[in-house]
């Protein structure tokens, strides 16, 4: 009788562990698996996230780059078609004759528009050009650093006169404002303003050119793309040496 009992409990035991046993085998022959292929999908699917957002931010940043090239070309494009010297240099002889007169010509030209603004102002400066034969490839003249003394009523003139230098008729980049006091009231307001005029020639520079002197680094020279199909384009890359004034 004990025997007997005995082999019951212990076939029910055997029954037991054979049944945890399969269990065990169907989990890791069968969820297991699967429990690594979900994991698997997860791990995909936030990659795919992250490559998705980062792409999205990718074009977002590419959108604004273009958006912004394009808005510093047309500026550009406005520059050279509108503040810029109209000069022929594809002929050395005839360029070398019209570069004689070329400084006293932007010296009235600058002076007739300074006059115009209100302001009394001094500080112009335009070298002589030599007798040297002109560069058929000069893409652009040395830069001119003036220090502008202007004269004017008072302080918010003074401000009235910045505004118009984008006006003026030659492309100047303006560095400072010091205002020189003190003052009595009633006495007009000096201000020193140190500036940079660019000019370029609208000569197409050949390719492999010389680099700009040392006061025309990192200048451009550009060519003109023609009447009204675009203004006086851009050189690109290609830069030649400018000529001293």
């Amino acid at each position: 009788m004990n025997l007997q009992r005995i082999t019951r409990v212990h076939v029910l035991i055997a029954g037991v562990a054979i049944a945890v046993g399969i269990a065990l085998l169907f989990t890791f022959m069968l969820i297991q698996p699967q429990k690594k292929k979900i994991a698997l999908s997860v791990r995909s699917a936030e990659d795919d996230e992250a490559y998705a957002s980062q792409r999205r931010s990718f074009e977002g940043r590419r959108d604004e780059a273009l958006q912004r090239e394009a808005e510093v070309t047309a500026s550009y494009d406005e520059i050279m078609e509108t503040r810029m010297p109209e000069i022929d240099l594809s002929d050395p002889i005839g360029g070398m004759v019209r570069l004689w007169y070329f400084p006293d010509e932007e010296r009235e030209l600058m002076e007739r528009w300074l006059a115009s603004t209100g302001a009394q102002v001094s500080g112009l400066s335009y070298p002589s050009f030599g007798a040297d034969l002109a560069n058929t490839n000069m893409a652009m003249f040395d830069p001119l650093n003036w220090n502008l003394t202007v004269q004017v009523k008072d302080f918010p003139e003074l401000l009235e006169w910045l505004k118009k230098l984008p006006e003026a008729p030659r492309f100047m980049v303006m560095h400072s404002v010091t205002v020189q006091g003190p003052r009595q009231p009633g006495q007009p307001l000096v201000a020193s303003i140190p500036v940079t005029l660019y000019m370029w020639t609208g000569a197409e520079a050949p390719a492999g050119g010389a680099a700009p002197t040392a006061g025309a680094a990192g200048v451009r020279g550009g060519g003109r793309r023609g009447a009204r199909g675009g203004g006086r384009g851009r050189g690109g890359d290609r830069r030649s040496r400018s000529p001293r004034w």
